[in-house]
């Protein structure tokens, strides 16, 4: 069974307050919300693949810091008509301001959220643990 790992990214500002950014997949793409996600090139660090994946989703190039939320999680998807073991690390990319952003073909839609509405709108678990943990960091900082 081929393996893959991905990174996911909550970008977020916390210049005037917090907002966290999410993004709607395409109908074709099962059409949920989630952070910035995708796999890591061979060669590529996860940091790396956060600052590309950003870019490529959303258009956003300015990340004034990328914080590792110290959060794995392993699942089993089905890509292309294979079965593939899959791992997602998960950080945070914060930006100075709430860009523009620019979406990719991935996703119909995006929204700049407080906490609140973050977990309103995201259904995975996995999305909603990676949420919870940096909001520990950020209200311990």
């Amino acid at each position: 069974m081929l393996t893959r790992t991905n990174v996911q990214a909550f970008v977020f500002s916390v210049n005037p307050s917090f907002k966290v950014l999410i993004l709607k997949r395409t109908p074709e793409r099962s059409g949920y919300w989630q952070p910035v996600s995708g796999g890591i090139d061979n060669g590529e660090e996860p940091e790396a693949t956060v600052v590309r994946e950003v870019f490529e989703e959303t258009g956003i190039s300015g990340i004034r810091n990328i914080i590792d939320l110290d959060y794995t999680f392993a699942y089993k998807e089905t890509k292309d008509g294979v079965l593939m073991n899959m791992r997602d690390i998960c950080f945070a990319a914060e930006v100075n301001n709430i860009p523009d952003v620019q979406l990719s073909s991935e996703h119909e839609q995006y929204k700049w959220c407080s906490y609140t509405e973050a977990k309103e709108y995201l259904k995975w678990e996995h999305n909603l643990i990676a949420l919870e943990k940096l909001m520990d960091i950020i209200s311990n900082s």
